[in-house]
């Protein structure tokens, strides 16, 4: 049995228990255990399946038992556990996956408990505060880099310890809650291990994990409390159809809802993690749109600087630099930067995303590790005289707007500068600091949540970049590539579901282009405002988008009865209908929308193109004239009124708007319906002239010339071209091309 079909025999029998077919669960999960020898796995499994058919059996014969349900639902969490075990002592032996690799090592190394790790990490904690006062400040400082550094060998050893801990027991659990606790672990190391718990869980469900996790959302630490949040959140998603069975962690789950901040929280990190499914995008746009824009300006800037710098008075502001800054294309694509920015979008993975090669980097505890100056892996950064008390530290340190992950990448970036060179960078920074600081004050005032909206922004763009970046990221179910769509879910959909909270989500999808999940989140509004036009309309739209044309023309039908004057829903209906081939239901609703918009362009085109389909060309006719009135002289406007005017054998109109079409950059299909003209009074040599100048002048190959033509021929026969002249002129065509 290989990896992939073990897995697979692991999913699909946790599939079955969930799904109570405990039948073939038994079955298949006896087959894993045999791959692993029988052992005491296998005595459990009968014990179970023994108790099962008694269950069976006295349900089915109407035995009363009140506490039936109870001893089912343990039944199936025995279950779920025993086969957690079995597949993870399959994979422990052959998978080449770097969580089993760590677990094989962990076999064999000596002294990794957590509880001697703690005491390690409480020795070195002693021994740097000693350093603190040693007198010859060169010994201190080679000192306290040093007992750094174990320090933190130490930490990513506990968080190795506790993310391949497997299923603990009562002494792992009042060990690993201690860790929490303990005042010998900083904050930032305790907020590290958080992350060691996600990925944990990620791997093997553990109840008592799950519950710590719930306690660690109400620590006094932000940095802790809303990792533990995001990482709970993730968790319950991930587990959201076995949680029935361990209704522990559901009343700790209600319980801690109770609390209004950590509802508010809730619904913060959900939308955080919806918008986190748009970053690719966001990256793509900042690659190529946006960061080549100010590239460019940079770049103009430079030029501009050393033309000036010859000028005797150098305290005047160049004029010419307003000029380029007040560009349009630059400030347009400034601005939508900073609102991304302010708004929390991930717009520094473009940048940072190649910047994840630092050594610092192969050491997976540190991909989760919070920012903090003190790391020894920056000890030459913040230790040079430049940068002491410099501008560059609290910026980097303090900004909302760079995850841990970048703010470290950003540091061994600036390592790479010559010293004088980061010198002058922290003098510049300065003042860019202070502007950031008085930000942030603001910010703060008028939305007190504000740190912990930082703290959880950050931390789910550090997974993102974990999930996406790492080297070995392929040995981890990437929790970004989920449809996240938690308001679907039993535990957390209950707190997700209030109009104030769907109606924003609603508004994100719409923005990201989700139209599925936009689609789910409106149903669930409609329940309780089916009267709301609004919502049918957007409805309407999202199925539109997803190609469902007959559910979407439903819901617009449905849109029109609450507000029959909307001219938006009117122009879908019609719009709708066009593409249902129902050319005369949607002219009724064109007529409707014309009454209210009699001037509209656009709508007077469509109601146009409408009438040609249901073969009314002359009264098609008569809105292309309207709509050349509307928007003066244009090809857009020649082009229908020429065919039109050739199909109601009005061929004298109709060669007045070729000839014009012909005089600018006409594609082919204006030169194959000016050909057709020519056919129609009887002239097909001229045709042929006419479809041969446009092949040539357009570089039309002659296979894709031809479709477009049998196409017309359908239209044409009647209009002065029989069927029998067709291949004749054709050929002819075939001739004169060769010539």
């Amino acid at each position: 049995m290989t990896v992939a079909e073990a897995t697979n025999l692991y999913e699909r029998i946790i599939g079955q228990l969930v799904h109570a077919n405990l039948r073939e669960a038994f079955v298949n999960l006896s087959y894993l255990i045999q791959q692993n020898g029988f052992g005491l796995a296998y005595d459990q499994l009968s014990e179970l399946e023994s108790n099962y058919r008694y269950l069976l059996k006295f349900r089915l014969e109407g035995v009363p038992d009140p506490s039936r349900d109870k001893v089912y639902a343990d039944l199936r969490r025995r279950a779920l556990d025993l086969t957690d075990e079995a597949w993870h002592l399959w994979m422990s032996m052959r998978s080449p996956q770097l969580y089993y690799d760590k677990v094989r090592a962990s076999r064999i190394e000596e002294d990794v408990s957590a509880s001697v790790l703690l005491a390690a990490i409480r020795q070195t904690g002693e021994e740097l505060t000693l350093a603190e006062v040693m007198e010859r400040e060169e010994q201190r400082r080679e000192k306290t880099l040093a007992l750094n550094k174990q320090r933190e060998r130490y930490v990513s050893r506990l968080f190795t310890s506790l993310w391949v801990s497997g299923n603990w027991t009562e002494e792992d659990l009042v060990t690993y809650k201690a860790l929490f606790s303990d005042l010998a672990l900083y904050d930032h190391e305790k907020a590290t291990l958080v992350s060691a718990l996600l990925l944990a869980l990620m791997h093997w469900f553990d109840e008592e994990k799950i519950l710590l996790l719930l306690d660690l959302c109400r620590h006094s630490e932000p940095e802790v409390s809303q990792r533990a949040l995001v990482a709970t959140t993730l968790v319950l998603y991930l587990y959201d159809e076995r949680l029935d069975v361990y209704p522990t962690i559901g009343l700790k789950w209600e319980a801690l809802m109770e609390d209004d901040k950590q509802r508010l929280a809730l619904e913060r990190v959900f939308y955080q993690l919806i918008r986190s499914k748009d970053t690719d995008k966001v990256t793509k746009r900042m690659q190529e749109e946006i960061l080549p824009e100010m590239t460019r300006f940079g770049s103009a800037i430079q030029d501009k600087l050393k033309q000036d710098e010859n000028d005797d008075n150098g305290e005047d502001f160049n004029p010419e630099w307003k000029s380029m800054m007040d560009n349009a294309g630059f400030s347009a694509k400034m601005q939508e930067f900073s609102d991304m920015q302010m708004e929390g979008i991930d717009v520094y993975m473009s940048t940072f995303s190649g910047q994840k090669f630092y050594p610092f980097f192969q050491e997976l505890s540190n991909w989760f590790l919070p920012f903090h100056a003190s790391h020894s892996a920056l000890a030459d950064l913040f230790a040079s005289p430049g940068m002491k008390g410099s501008g560059i530290l609290d910026m980097v340190l303090k900004s909302g707007f760079l995850c841990s992950s970048d703010k470290f990448s950003f540091c061994f970036n600036i390592l790479q500068l010559p010293a004088n060179y980061r010198s002058t960078m922290a003098a510049n920074l300065g003042a860019d600091t202070e502007v950031y600081e008085e930000f942030k004050k603001s910010e703060a005032a008028m939305n007190p949540a504000y740190n912990m909206e930082q703290a959880s922004n950050r931390y789910i763009q550090d997974l993102y970049r974990f999930f996406n970046l790492h080297g070995r990221r392929r040995d981890f179910k990437n929790l970004f590539s989920f449809p996240l769509d938690l308001h679907q879910t039993k535990l957390l959909g209950k707190y997700l579901s209030g109009e104030s909270c769907l109606r924003r989500m609603g508004q994100l999808y719409f923005k990201q282009k989700r139209y599925s999940g936009a689609l789910g989140v409106l149903d669930r509004l409609l329940l309780t405002h089916s009267s709301d036009a609004e919502l049918h309309q957007k409805r309407g739209f999202c199925l539109q988008q997803m190609d469902r044309r007959k559910e979407a023309l439903d819901a617009y039908l449905q849109a029109e009865l609450i507000a029959p004057d909307s001219l938006w829903t009117l122009k879908r209906i019609a719009a709708c209908y066009r593409l249902e081939k129902r050319p005369e239901k949607a002219l009724e609703y064109y007529k409707m929308a014309i009454k209210l918009a009699p001037d509209d362009l656009v709508l007077t085109f469509n109601a146009g193109h409408a009438l040609v389909e249901a073969g009314r060309y002359a009264e098609a006719l008569q809105h292309y004239f309207k709509a050349e009135v509307l928007s003066e002289e244009s090809l857009k406007t020649w082009r229908p009124i020429a065919w039109c005017s050739l199909l109601c054998g009005k061929y004298e109109q109709a060669d007045k708007y070729y000839q014009k079409i012909l005089q600018f950059k006409p594609a082919i299909e204006d030169y194959l319906n000016a050909g057709h003209l020519e056919w129609c009074k009887g002239q097909p040599l001229k045709a042929i002239e006419v479809y041969k100048k446009g092949i040539r002048a357009t570089h039309t190959p002659f296979p894709e010339f031809l479709e477009l033509f049998q196409n017309d021929m359908k239209i044409l026969v009647g209009h002065g071209i029989t069927s029998d002249d067709i291949p004749f002129v054709r050929d002819e065509l075939f001739y004169a091309l060769e010539e």
